[in-house]
């Protein structure tokens, strides 16, 4: 669960921490620039849009899908059954 929340709350953060560097290392060489309204909002945006990106990796590369027919929960004589995936039969 942990890993699956930092999984997308990383590409998230990691704007604003480049940002936040960069600002950091402009102000010791003498700058004088602040968070500002429209970095904070293109930093959301890029966050946002790497958010996304890990999202589709996510579902590309996951590992626990199995080939098989889904059979969704259903309630039978008083019982709920879980959800199952019976496998298709090799030939």
């Amino acid at each position: 669960m942990l890993r699956g929340f930092l999984f997308h709350l990383i590409p998230l953060l990691i704007p604003f921490v480049v940002y936040g560097l960069y600002l950091y290392f402009s102000r010791r060489a003498g700058g004088e620039k602040t968070w500002q309204g429209k970095s904070i909002a293109i930093s959301t945006l890029i966050g946002l849009i790497f958010m996304a990106i890990s999202l589709m990796a996510l579902g590309v590369i996951r590992d626990d899908l199995v080939d098989g027919t889904y059979i969704p929960p259903r309630f039978e004589d008083g019982k709920i059954i879980p959800p199952q995936i019976i496998p298709f039969e090799k030939d």
